[in-house]
């Protein structure tokens, strides 16, 4: 049951209360990481567009057509633009496409409910992100607590001249001299009960962050195996390694949104030859980033070589970074309850973002976790497999969380 245009471009008129869904980025040397923004006139129904598939195949490729290829819109125009694709035999979807430099997840996100209400139609109210307090850990002695600020420091400091991935089958940036985007990417995704991730999660006491980071290293990690990736050879030397957005704290204003968040490196666990030492080195990771002041460290050497002119050096030795690194990886908390948008009901949200690197979303909604890929064909050869493997550690995890659950 698809949303008629005319019922999506209503909506989305709620838009025009945005600044930057009015406006362009300008270019300046001195913006590179926050751009200025010019307020434009524009007509307003060309952002909208509608497309009629028949069959799931042909709205798959329409679909992909829409995530993969680079987005463009006219000069001067607003970075963003909504597609009706109605299926005539089978499912349908409203396509949403914008810029990123709009905006991050938490800025937009207050927006998108502005399109939506509950299923009894009352107004929908967005979801509030606060970072938990971390305290420290119990029993850290103050030489232990600078040791760990000074190994965050080099961390931050050597990532750019760092060694490389070396999981040839997952990512072979390292025979590139240089970082570029090769125009070869394909969209796959998976789609699964958000409570099987929440009985594993009773049943060890992880977070859902470490299950799914867990999770999908175990599936690299077999898929390194049917591709008979040489680096299973050694488990100590395998380095696999993600950015994860961190979203930094924002005062929010009506009508503005932001673009406000680092990425933070990280090491997934797939030298760890089982599940149990794959959690536990999952939560060990990112228990860490919680405490680490690589965030902070991060945002101040922006924002202090911003202001000292250094933003070429710096989107340089950024570069450098991504090109060391295999995913950029995302898990997002989506809506509990079923909502209706655009005057029906939303069955399933799926984001994809097409980037130079690998990129993952596990995205939450109403009781499922999707999984979107979107993969470099020229390392990954084989992405239905990726997705078949990490059917196959979620129903090993479900297994083993059955065993633990039954253990007196």
């Amino acid at each position: 049951d698809c949303p008629s245009l005319a019922d999506v471009i209503e909506s989305a008129r709620a838009l025009l209360e945005y600044d930057r869904f009015c406006s362009v980025p300008v270019a300046e040397p001195s913006a590179i990481f926050e751009s200025s923004w010019r307020k434009v006139e524009f007509e307003f129904e060309k952002h909208f567009g509608e497309r009629k598939v028949n069959g799931d195949e042909e709205f798959e490729a329409v679909l992909s057509s829409y995530a993969l290829k680079h987005f463009k819109q006219p000069e001067n125009s607003p970075l963003w633009r909504f597609d009706v694709l109605r299926n005539t035999n089978g499912r349908s979807a409203v396509v949403w496409r914008m810029d990123h430099s709009i905006g991050d997840g938490i800025g937009i996100l207050p927006v998108g409910y502005k399109f939506a209400t509950t299923m009894d139609g009352k107004p929908a109210k967005p979801m509030t992100f606060r970072r938990k307090k971390v305290g420290g850990k119990k029993g850290v002695s103050l030489t232990g607590w600078l040791n760990t600020v000074l190994k965050d420091i080099k961390t931050v400091t050597s990532l750019a001249n760092g060694p490389f991935d070396n999981l040839e089958s997952i990512n072979r940036n390292f025979k590139k001299a240089a970082l570029e985007h090769n125009g070869k990417r394909v969209r796959v995704d998976f789609e699964f009960e958000l409570s099987d991730i929440k009985n594993i999660r009773k049943a060890t006491g992880f977070t859902i962050n470490d299950i799914v980071v867990a999770l999908f290293a175990g599936a690299c990690r077999r898929y390194c195996a049917e591709m008979k990736d040489s680096a299973l050879n050694n488990s100590e030397t395998m380095k696999m390694t993600g950015l994860a957005p961190f979203a930094e704290p924002r005062g929010m204003r009506p009508g503005k949104i932001q673009n406000k968040m680092v990425f933070v490196h990280f090491a997934f666990p797939v030298g760890c030859t089982t599940m149990k030492e794959r959690l536990q080195a999952a939560h060990d990771e990112f228990d860490h980033l919680k405490r680490s002041i690589q965030v902070p460290l991060l945002s101040f050497i922006t924002d202090a070589g911003t202001k000292l002119g250094l933003e070429v050096a710096l989107a340089a030795e950024n570069t450098k970074i991504w090109h060391r690194t295999s995913w950029i990886f995302s898990n997002v908390p989506g809506p509990q309850e079923r909502m209706i948008v655009f005057g029906k009901e939303l069955v399933s949200f799926k984001p994809f973002y097409c980037n130079v690197l690998h990129q993952v979303i596990f995205f939450s909604y109403a009781g499922m976790m999707s999984l979107g890929l979107v993969l470099d064909t020229e390392s990954i050869t084989k992405p239905k497999l990726l997705v078949e493997c990490f059917k196959q550690e979620l129903e090993d995890a479900k297994k083993m969380a059955s065993v633990e659950t039954k253990a007196p």
